[in-house]
């Protein structure tokens, strides 16, 4: 086992083109007050990308969040499904809004399992939101019918499937709305997130959500009532900055070689790990959809393995390897911001909170691993690192 350790993942790689973007854009705008700037052009490219009418740019994928939830109109009385396994920021916004969340379990990909939907729905249900978890796409032919079947809005978290599709389909099309996280992930602008959607109505009001002024009265619909908000919007701002675009825009035009090298290296673990006992890879049947390459998503098997998953992540973080089980991401129906009796209790009181336990979830946390997807020219010694180290230790510690 080679013990030297590469360098350690950064994302994304800051070559001469990318500083050769951020420098023109210091020297052309540091803010941008419409859609005519670099921001409607990030904008422009990613609802291509996306393969949607539309994207609206914000300051971060929970901004991007918050943007949905009013733009779909949800607030207190009303309930949304969400899945109990996820980074929180695709519940958070809706709780802050006074939505109540419902959450369903997790299915073998800690994604939220369609089986679970019939029995949390109720007269006050309005929509169901899916996070993509860890690249690999939901069943949203699962999901799409039921929503369509009981008058849901079908909402999507796209944060972790940039380049995930479902059924031949981009993951982010199959709903009234989705969202795309932009900081560390496959596609970034540092820090950053975009709203997506094909529906006219979701876009304006999406809009009036942290673009106002003159953005709003040049791009919003003079004979629609919420017009009439164009100056203030709803009195938020959260639009992206001009540099965060800038850096968007050069990733959006390296996007197909990212995706290439990528896919390469996720291929390449998947040849090398195929019989393996103790580990194999973490994506979705291929016939079914793709990984949209955020991680290299491991599962782990314990009942092939001497050890936990938390004893060969340490063996493998020993060697130098970037591998670890998610802290980000949990079970969070327990957190006390879900239980507020209503959206004006005072922050200085927590409301108790009798935990619930969601099994789906919890089976999928204890056995899934992570490292990064490394994916420019000049990663091969990381990427033959994470791969021998793998194979060794695995071998050291399988039954």
């Amino acid at each position: 086992m080679n013990a030297s350790a590469p360098a350690s993942y950064t994302w994304p790689r800051v070559d001469d083109r990318l500083r050769q973007a951020v420098g023109r854009q210091l020297d052309r705008s540091l803010s941008d007050r419409d859609g005519r700037g670099v921001i409607g052009e990030f904008e422009k490219e990613f609802a291509s990308f996306a393969g949607t009418r539309y994207a609206v740019a914000y300051s971060s994928g929970t901004s991007a969040l918050h943007a949905m939830c009013a733009a779909a109109g949800l607030g207190e009385g009303d309930e949304i499904i969400a899945p109990a396994y996820t980074f929180f920021a695709t519940a958070t916004p809706f709780a802050y809004e006074g939505v109540k969340v419902v959450f369903a379990d997790a299915d073998g990909w800690g994604n939220l399992d369609p089986a679970a939907l019939p029995g949390l729905l109720t007269a006050r249900t309005r929509a169901v939101i899916v996070t993509h978890m860890w690249g690999n796409p939901a069943d949203l032919t699962a999901l799409a019918e039921f929503c369509r079947a009981n008058d849901l809005l079908l909402l999507e978290d796209c944060s972790h499937a940039h380049f995930a599709d479902w059924a031949g389909q981009r993951v982010g099309t199959f709903g009234a709305m989705a969202v795309f996280s932009t900081n560390q992930k496959a596609i970034t602008t540092g820090e950053g997130g975009v709203l997506v959607t094909d529906h006219d109505q979701f876009r304006e009001l999406a809009l009036l959500h942290g673009h106002y002024n003159k953005r709003a009265f040049q791009e919003i619909n003079p004979q629609a009532p919420h017009y009439r908000y164009a100056l203030t919007g709803m009195g938020l701002k959260s639009r992206m900055t001009t540099l965060s675009a800038a850096i968007g825009l050069d990733q959006l035009g390296k996007a197909d070689d990212i995706e290439e090298r990528r896919r390469a290296i996720l291929d390449r673990f998947a040849d090398v790990l195929d019989g393996n006992p103790v580990v194999s890879l973490a994506t979705v049947d291929p016939e079914r959809g793709s990984n949209g390459l955020y991680v290299l998503g491991l599962r782990f098997h314990p009942e092939a393995a001497t050890v936990t998953a938390q004893q060969l992540t340490d063996r493998l973080i020993q060697h130098g390897c970037e591998f670890d089980m998610p802290g980000s991401t949990g079970v969070i129906a327990n957190e006390p911001l879900f239980h507020r009796p209503e959206r004006a209790m005072p922050w200085t009181m927590v409301p108790d909170v009798e935990p619930a336990v969601f099994p789906g979830a919890q089976r999928f946390i204890d056995t899934f691993v992570k490292a990064p997807l490394f994916g420019y020219a000049g990663d091969e010694q990381a990427v033959a690192h994470h791969l021998d180290t793998l194979v060794a230790v695995s071998k050291d510690v399988a039954r």
